[in-house]
């Protein structure tokens, strides 16, 4: 299903769109948990857009041809990545 979306142009707007979305719902989300304002503070959209891309990430990794980790893996290394970053709230 990964693959499909991934390479079929009309679901892969559908799926961004609904990114898009995400991103909105997990910034005031995060805003909220950490008592900040979603519109004046940068943090809580940068750090929901970092989730984001790392989640995108894993998904083009996994599913490309000949991939061997497992979504769970590929998601720890990529949250390992980005986790620094986001530690400096």
């Amino acid at each position: 299903v990964v693959r499909l979306i991934l390479r079929t142009p009309a679901l892969l707007a559908r799926f961004l769109e609904r990114q898009a979305r995400w991103r909105d719902d997990l910034t005031r989300e995060l805003a909220e948990r950490l008592g900040r304002d979603a519109e004046r503070d940068l943090y809580p959209r940068l750090a929901a857009g970092m989730a984001l891309d790392a989640f995108d990430a894993v998904l083009h990794h996994w599913s490309a041809d000949g991939s061997t980790e497992t979504p769970a893996e590929l998601t720890d290394r990529a949250f390992a990545v980005i986790a620094p970053a986001l530690d400096g709230s």
